[in-house]
């Protein structure tokens, strides 16, 4: 019999693609491999998975128009062989690739959600090391790359307003600004507020009210907003006080934690609804421990600055990443060594545990 012959018998057999339903603000993506899981935090569910390829560090969600992007480099024969990269478009509500847009710039497939950003709903900003650093520019308004943007010892993309931030292997941080058809309209920078040799901030960022919040190795807190065409840098607060003798939310004693660091794949999280930052601590070591696991996680007010609380993970258990989602009464997410779990983040009180392991927790809204 030949193969056409007798793969003939399945040539009716046709896949459906069934709704996963309309996304809240307590869904999130967890990338996990070559995979990113669409977990409904509530129902404790994963609702779906989107295919990445092992090149594809994080999603860029436009939930308002039922679309999650992402960008990915694809070789012929999996692991060697001609190479593809392309930026690729899922339906939101069925977690089914819909189209590709292809990149002639290869992307940085390593790091975190800073390597791909939403601007001003019509552009993907993605950002490239060939070894040279630049920033792809795809317009999402027509699915057509339009342009590379040099951006020489910068790192990463922000989007705020039209334009998007970068942090700076100078100590500051810059902004693009586009024009309507993505070229670039001006470029400023900040003073420098940070030594990259004596305390660099993360490359990793989370969005503030008004801009982006950075924290360095050594726990100094950071908020970069624009003034007119000017990059603001707040002033720095730290993670570690002098709060002897003062105690938590839960009776816990502060004291001067010198031996803790923040650390983790994705270290700390905020949410300016409630005005609550989260990080993942380690205890000893240097500034060499800055991806390490964490053992805790603390809870701050960024208006007091002081510690609200601290989690201590169970046993032998380690935390990776933390997230906190949308709205004024946000729930907290810790991605540990034994899956996702779920905490009042008012208080840091466990509510659940969901079967789902990953690494970078990112919201759809």
């Amino acid at each position: 019999m030949s193969s056409g012959a007798a793969n003939a018998q399945w040539d009716s057999i046709v896949g459906s693609v069934t709704s996963i339903g309309e996304p809240t603000e307590r869904w999130v993506s967890i990338r996990g491999g070559n995979t990113a899981y669409l977990v409904d935090v509530d129902e404790g569910e994963v609702k779906g998975t989107l295919p990445l390829s092992r090149f594809s560090p994080a999603i860029s969600s436009h939930a308002s128009a039922g679309k999650i992007y992402t960008y990915g480099s694809f070789y012929k024969r999996d692991v060697y062989g001609d190479l593809e990269n392309v930026v690729i478009t899922f339906d939101i509500e069925s977690a089914t690739p819909t189209g590709e847009i292809p990149l002639p710039v290869l992307p940085a497939g390593i790091g975190h959600s800073g390597m791909i950003g939403l601007i001003d709903e019509s552009f993907l900003g993605i950002w490239n090391i060939t070894p040279a650093m630049s920033v792809s520019l795809v317009d999402i308004r027509n699915d057509q790359f339009v342009r590379e943007i040099a951006t020489p010892g910068c790192a990463a993309v922000y989007p705020l307003g039209r334009g998007f931030m970068m942090p700076c292997g100078d100590g500051t941080i810059q902004y693009i600004a586009l024009g309507p058809n993505g070229e670039e309209a001006s470029r400023s920078r900040s003073p420098a507020f940070f030594d990259v040799m004596e305390d660099p901030v993360y490359d990793y960022a989370v969005p503030t009210a008004n801009g982006w919040m950075f924290v360095s190795l050594e726990g100094l807190v950071y908020e970069a907003t624009m003034n007119g065409s000017d990059v603001v840098i707040s002033e720095g607060w730290t993670i570690n006080p002098e709060s002897n003798g003062t105690a938590d939310l839960n009776g816990v004693e502060r004291v001067n934690d010198d031996n803790w660091r923040i650390s983790g794949r994705q270290p700390f999280a905020y949410s300016p609804q409630a005005n609550l930052m989260m990080t993942v601590m380690h205890d000893g070591g240097g500034q060499e421990m800055f991806e390490k696991p964490g053992t805790e996680v603390w809870g701050f007010s960024t208006i007091t600055k002081n510690r609200g609380y601290r989690i201590k993970m169970e046993g032998d258990q380690t935390v990776t990443s933390v997230q906190l989602t949308p709205g004024d009464d946000p729930l907290l997410l810790l991605m540990t060594s034994s899956g996702l779990q779920v905490h009042d983040a008012s208080t840091g009180r466990k509510i659940k545990d969901i079967n789902v392991s990953g690494g970078l927790i990112q919201n759809l809204f």
